[in-house]
């Protein structure tokens, strides 16, 4: 039986025809536009197969909205649509697969999530980079304290390492010998004190654990009902909507504490500069091409785009004309 897969769109200031190219390149199946018309009014997405999320929240970059926007999403999908598997798209997103072998992967998977993420407390690089946002208020002097003391630890012109759908900093500032500074030493201790719950007054620890990485994920219903009914915990909104860039940490947190049975997350993320990802270009093709992935991110907001073209009609099509592929609905 071919899974019902519906979709969601987070959409803000990206232009309505890349929104509904991207809708109809999904279809047959739904998808729900999640669109904050308080930063672009009179936008109208131009797909059979989509519908508006209603109410929207007021979203924005390293805006709790945006987290808001997400999980209200989610619990529209979950009281108005039927669907098997559920997939959150930024309107930067294309597939680059046939929709048929996602079907048919997530028919003969047992899997019941797909997201990638880095477990806090398990991954030094990680815990040092961004520790300091999971541990502490954005307003607070103890963040701005650790923020400080976490570039310390790297010290200057530290390595960048990609994983988890993000970016992190790597290594550690050390002297001639190759030994840990002093400085770097007091960071990490400063940082591991704060990362205990009764002493940072967070929320996390050894049954919660504090991950970070991409929000683009997918799940089984079931899954997105569980993340849905946690995320409307007192408690955790308190804590999360104080944190800077919230949904970083939201989103991998719930499903890696979900249990859920997990596989890799369905989205290639092109390369970064400094954190944030970079457009693809033509020379990313075979990578595109060549990548085990459904998903990829980021193309550019323009339907002309000839990596957009190649990538819908040559990845995405397989074998059937562009026309048919974009008017399904």
């Amino acid at each position: 039986m071919t899974p019902r897969i519906a979709f969601v769109i987070m959409s803000a200031v990206h232009s309505a025809a890349a929104v509904g190219e991207l809708a109809r390149a999904l279809a047959p199946h739904r998808v729900l536009i999640h669109h904050d018309f308080a930063q672009t009014p009179g936008f109208a997405a131009d797909a059979h197969n989509a519908v508006f999320v209603p109410d929207p929240k007021r979203t924005g970059w390293a805006c709790w909205g945006f987290s808001e926007g997400i999980f209200h999403s989610l619990q529209y999908a979950l009281q108005n649509h039927e669907f098997d598997y559920l997939q959150l798209l930024s309107p930067t997103c294309l597939p680059i697969k046939p929709l048929a072998e996602l079907e048919s992967h997530l028919a003969s998977s047992d899997v019941e999530a797909n997201f990638d993420f880095v477990d806090l407390f398990e991954d030094r690089d990680a815990f040092m980079t961004v520790g300091y946002r999971a541990f502490t208020p954005e307003q607070s002097l103890r963040h701005r304290i650790l923020c400080r003391l976490s570039s310390v630890y790297f010290g200057a012109g530290s390595a960048m390492r990609p994983v988890a759908g993000v970016q992190l900093r790597t290594g550690f500032a050390h002297s001639a010998s190759g030994r840990m500074t002093l400085g770097a030493r007091a960071a990490l201790a400063a940082t591991q004190l704060y990362s205990h719950r009764a002493i940072g007054r967070h929320i996390f620890d050894e049954k919660f654990r504090p991950c970070f990485g991409s929000v683009w994920f997918g799940a089984r219903r079931e899954v997105v009902a569980d993340i849905v009914e946690r995320f409307h915990d007192p408690e955790l909104q308190r804590w999360f909507s104080r944190l800077r860039i919230a949904d970083e940490f939201l989103v991998p947190t719930l499903l890696r504490n979900s249990g859920a049975r997990r596989g890799p997350g369905n989205h290639l993320i092109s390369d970064f500069v400094d954190a944030n990802p970079v457009w693809f270009v033509e020379q990313d093709l075979p990578r595109l091409r060549e990548s085990r992935a459904f998903f990829a991110r980021k193309f550019r907001d323009d339907p002309s785009d000839p990596v957009r073209r190649r990538v819908l009609d040559e990845l995405v099509a397989a074998g059937r004309s562009r026309e048919a592929v974009l008017s399904d609905a």
